[in-house]
């Protein structure tokens, strides 16, 4: 049972880095900087405030996650 918890969470962190990894993407071609932890994703850049406001592409970045 252990070598399976073992096998799942590993699998389930291949799968979080991929998904940081689009999101990473997504943001760096809409000009955006990503900071990625093991467990939080933070964008920043001038104007991001401004931007997410007038932009559905910022504000819906996170959709990636699912």
């Amino acid at each position: 049972m252990k070598k399976l918890e073992e096998r799942a969470a590993a699998i389930a962190r291949a799968a979080q880095r991929r998904k940081i990894g689009e999101i990473e993407r997504s943001a760096d071609e809409l000009g955006v900087r990503v900071e990625a932890g093991a467990d939080e994703v933070i964008l920043s850049g001038r104007g991001l405030v401004r931007r997410w406001l007038n932009e559905a592409s910022l504000r819906f970045i996170t959709g990636l996650m699912r």
